[in-house]
C-alpha cells in the first residue's frame, strides 16, 4: 500500500493533540507527560525524516533575529492583549519535584519546546496545511507559495492552536507565516519558531513566571 504524501507532515501532529489532550485533564501530571510525548513525537519526526524536504534553513541569523522578535512580543504584547477566559494553570517543575528530577523534567519540556514543537507545528502548518489549501495535491505546490486564503486561513489555525493566548499567537503566526513565503524555507520558519520558544522557557524559568508554559484548564460542568 502506498504511504500517504501527507502523513510525515500530519502525523507528529497528531501524535502531539493527543498527547496535549492527556495533559488537558490532568494538568498536575504535565511534565511527567511531557516525557513520553516528546519522544515519541521525535521520533515519528525522524521516523518520516527522508520523506520530508530540507529542513536546513536559507537565512539562520535572520531566523534568529525573527525568533527574537517574536519572544519580545509574545512577553511585552501578553498583559494588554490576552483575556484569559479559560484559567491557565502554570506549572513550576522545582515546586513539584526534587531538585534533580525537576532539572531533568524541564530539560525534556525546554527539548520538546524548543525542537520538537517548532518542526512538528511548522510541518504541519505551514508545510502542508498550507500548501493543501491551495490545491489537494499540496506536495506539487513550492513551499511558501502564497495566496489570501491559505496565508490567513493557516494564520487564523495557528492563533486558535494557542488558546487564550490567541491574539499573541496571531500576531507572531504573522511574522512566522510572511518569513516563510519570504524565504521559501521550512528549515528557517522552524529556526524562527525554534529560538522564540527556547526564550520563552528561559525567561519562565529566570522570572519564575511559568504561566507561559501553562495548560489551559478543562471546564468541567
Amino acid at each position: 500500500m502506498m504511504k500517504s504524501p501527507a502523513l510525515p507532515f500530519v502525523a507528529p501532529f497528531i501524535l502531539f493533540m493527543i498527547f496535549l489532550m492527556g495533559e488537558g485533564w490532568a494538568p498536575n501530571q504535565h511534565y511527567l507527560i511531557y516525557v513520553p510525548k516528546t519522544i515519541c513525537v521525535g521520533a515519528v519526526i525522524l521516523w518520516f525524516w527522508r520523506s520530508l524536504p530540507t529542513l536546513t534553513p536559507k537565512a539562520p541569523a535572520m531566523s534568529v533575529l525573527i525568533g527574537i522578535a517574536g519572544v519580545v512580543l509574545w512577553i511585552g504584547l501578553d498583559p494588554w492583549l490576552v483575556h484569559y477566559d479559560q484559567p491557565l494553570i502554570g506549572r513550576n517543575p522545582f515546586q513539584l519535584y526534587p531538585p534533580v528530577e525537576a532539572w531533568i523534567l524541564f530539560s525534556f519540556r525546554l527539548l520538546g519546546i524548543a525542537v520538537v514543537v517548532p518542526i512538528m507545528e511548522e510541518l504541519f502548518w505551514r508545510g502542508f496545511l498550507m500548501r493543501w489549501l491551495i490545491k489537494e495535491d499540496f506536495t506539487t505546490v513550492p513551499l511558501g507559495t502564497y495566496t489570501a486564503l491559505s496565508f490567513w486561513v493557516t494564520t487564523a489555525f495557528f492563533a486558535a492552536e494557542h488558546g487564550p493566548e490567541w491574539p499573541l499567537g496571531a500576531i507572531v503566526g504573522l511574522i512566522y507565516g510572511a518569513w516563510f513565503i519570504r524565504t521559501k524555507s521550512l528549515g528557517s520558519v522552524m529556526l524562527a519558531h525554534g529560538v522564540t520558544n527556547l526564550l520563552l522557557a528561559l525567561y519562565c524559568l529566570v522570572t519564575n513566571d511559568w504561566h507561559f508554559l501553562s495548560i489551559v484548564a478543562p471546564v468541567h460542568s
